[in-house]
């Protein structure tokens, strides 16, 4: 089934209305979801004052590890890239299993 023909999973879609608000945009993935509902906060409204964090990236690579069985590399390179200073950020990890079969 190629990329056009995916039907959208409806319980990313029913999540995504309730974190982010019925007209929002669902996201290609889960991690997607989370490191956007972070950055909407508590209220779920938009705040554009808000800059994404300098290891999202880190964060995303983290959290789809945990969708492919990959848990430990991609953790200790967010949590050192945590503990980093700005400009000294670790290298991305690059997962081994394809993060595109993710998307439902």
């Amino acid at each position: 089934m190629s990329d056009s023909e995916r039907k959208p999973d409806p319980v990313l879609q029913d999540y995504a209305k309730k974190i982010l608000g019925e007209d929002a945009e669902v996201p290609e993935d889960y991690a997607s979801l989370i490191i956007e509902s972070r950055r909407r906060g508590r209220a779920g409204l938009p705040q554009p004052h808000l800059k994404p964090h300098r290891c999202d990236k880190h964060l995303q690579d983290f959290l789809d590890g945990l969708f492919l069985g990959e848990v430990w590399a991609p953790a200790k390179t967010y949590f050192k890239c945590l503990g980093s200073k700005q400009g000294e950020e670790p290298e991305r990890y690059t997962l081994k299993g394809d993060p595109k079969s993710l998307n439902r």
